[in-house]
């Protein structure tokens, strides 16, 4: 048998460099594509309906946010009410008792929630923490009425909802 000469031996070389390198990418590839998730953010075929989930969900909570807003304004504006220079420190006077600002009416029963995701909230109005957060058709405890908010008790945590994002 003939030895191949030194131009056949580099040929030789350079075909199965090529060939391990293209060997090396498929399983790169592979190894890859196993690492994601389909509708995780790394996942290329699954990207668009991942973005549309996300966006889907920070529209909701916008939504909720803008909703939970007019209804404090709507408050601000029906109840003779100002606004706190500070949000963090809110000022609320209640017109029929003034010697206790923020008076809670004992109205129990139940609510259904009618807004998409609602914001259960640590105090009544958009500036305290969100404790929680509920979905329209869910069911609360409504414990009191403080202004234009209900306060509510959903499983162990009880916070405050816009009255009219339930019924």
């Amino acid at each position: 048998m003939p030895r191949p000469n030194a131009k056949g031996k580099a040929a030789l070389l350079i075909i199965a460099a090529l060939i391990f390198i293209v060997v090396g990418f498929v399983f790169g590839q592979i190894a890859k594509a196993l690492n994601t998730l389909p509708g995780d953010a790394d996942d290329p075929v699954a990207t668009q309906s991942y973005v549309e989930s996300t966006v889907g969900e920070r529209i909701a909570t916008l939504t909720t946010r803008i909703e939970e807003l007019e209804a404090e304004l709507a408050a601000l504006k029906g109840s003779g009410v100002t606004a706190p220079a500070n949000p963090s420190t809110p000022t609320v006077t209640n017109p029929t008792n003034p010697t206790n600002p923020s008076t809670t009416t004992n109205q129990t029963g139940t609510l259904t929630i009618t807004g998409n995701s609602v914001n259960v909230r640590s105090g009544p109005g958009t500036n305290y923490d969100i404790v929680a957060s509920v979905v329209k058709g869910d069911t609360v405890t409504k414990l009191g009425v403080e202004g234009e908010w209900y306060r509510i008790k959903t499983g162990n945590i009880t916070g405050y909802i816009a009255n009219y994002l339930a019924q």
